[in-house]
């Protein structure tokens, strides 16, 4: 017991100083790799690490990281783990309670990575079967998640009846999660309760080569900031939850050589989204599909098919709904456009794309002067009478 109290201190001696003399208990959300790790030093939180490192929980590769994660989550009174620097295997799911927190020393640095033979539909999950037992404000922080082509998701949470100790928000905290390799969706949160995880908070997360969406919203009222999506073949960010609040984002490489796939869609009413860009697609830039949207400040560089016909998936700008309100800049610039996905480097046809019928749309946007191909023209479609509708180009 001496050795392992020794060795901890030796591990942690570095954290402990960064985070000062005086630690205290984490507050959900709120603990830096370095606070976390001071933590663990002072056995104020349990800590994961492998076999023979000293840690509170120490990983059996024949069961699985998660083994060791789900019981230190499990221990009496424990509201969260810290999980040591290192690259982990998962045989299932780990599995986030009420207020429970995940940290880890960095998104690079810990990553958990779905095994052969994985069971389960993601990385990391909430505990639901059908319907969600009890209340669920989980913290991840400082992690990174590897699906190998194995599993779905990297994080699916899901509330399918109301929380049972607050109300009427879930809110989910992910914060510097990265998420690779799965088959799916990088983050899936939704639930059949009104809103799924309402007033979720997506903060500088990022999600490459995922078989889905980056980012799967089918949760209400949620705020996303400061994240990046690349090379997925589902889409960029699928906001499917009303009132969802985004901004300072970006997508670009989305889609595949066979399937067109947008780097924003917005699908359900009253979403706002500032400050945002869709780069090199083989899809849409933004497609604006339920009213009482509002875009300001965004940006579509290069993104679309390209082909001849394939001007509803070749926009900077694709809107199907009406009381909608966007500015910003839509443009093909030279040599831009997905050709790290295709050899013929696709790209823009028009900076906005109007489908039959839409009105009460205030519009302004701005294209360059050189139009190179296959742009073909500013806009492509019409709009009712009460509309006001301008691209400068």
């Amino acid at each position: 017991m001496q050795e392992k109290r020794s060795h901890r201190r030796q591990l942690f001696r570095a954290a402990a100083v960064t985070a000062g003399a005086a630690v205290v208990a984490p507050a959900l959300g709120g603990v830096t790799p370095a606070q976390a790790a001071a933590l663990a030093a002072t056995g104020a939180i349990p800590w994961v690490g492998p076999a023979g490192s000293g840690a509170t929980y120490e990983v059996n590769e024949t069961l699985g990281a998660q083994a060791a994660i789900n019981t230190a989550l499990g221990a009496s009174a424990q509201r969260a783990v810290f999980v040591a620097p290192g690259n982990y295997n998962l045989k299932a799911p780990v599995v986030l309670g009420d207020k429970q927190a995940l940290i880890g020393a960095g998104p690079l640095v810990t990553m958990l990575t779905a095994a052969s033979g994985f069971s389960g539909a993601a990385l990391v999950v909430n505990p639901w079967s059908g319907n969600q037992i009890g209340a669920t404000r989980q913290c991840v922080t400082d992690i990174g998640l590897d699906g190998a082509n194995r599993v779905a998701n990297g994080v699916n949470f899901q509330m399918n009846i109301k929380p049972d100790s607050y109300g009427p928000d879930p809110a989910p905290w992910l914060t510097r999660v990265f998420v690779t390799r799965t088959t799916g969706d990088g983050f899936l949160l939704g639930g059949t309760y009104a809103g799924g995880q309402r007033e979720f908070k997506i903060t500088d997360c990022r999600v490459e080569r995922v078989g889905g969406w980056a980012y799967n919203f089918q949760s209400s009222d949620g705020f996303v900031s400061g994240c990046s999506a690349q090379g997925c073949a589902g889409g960029g960010y699928l906001l499917g939850g009303g009132n969802i609040k985004m901004w300072g984002s970006k997508a670009y490489g989305i889609g595949t050589a066979t399937a067109s796939a947008p780097a924003f869609r917005i699908a359900s009413a009253r979403a706002t989204v500032v400050g945002c860009e869709a780069q090199d697609t083989i899809g849409n830039g933004f497609e604006i599909l339920a009213a009482n949207a509002t875009l300001s400040g965004c940006t579509a560089d290069s993104t679309g098919r390209g082909g001849t016909g394939t001007d509803d998936e070749s926009a900077g700008f694709y809107v199907t709904a009406s009381a909608v309100s966007l500015e910003g800049g839509s443009f093909q610039r030279s040599g831009g456009g997905a050709a790290w996905i295709v050899d013929d480097r696709p790209g823009m046809r028009c900076a906005l794309y109007l489908a039959s019928g839409v009105d009460y749309l205030s519009v302004r946007l701005v294209t360059g002067a050189g139009r190179p191909v296959p742009f073909q023209r500013l806009i492509t479609g019409t709009v009712g009478a009460r509309s006001s509708v301008s691209v400068l180009g």
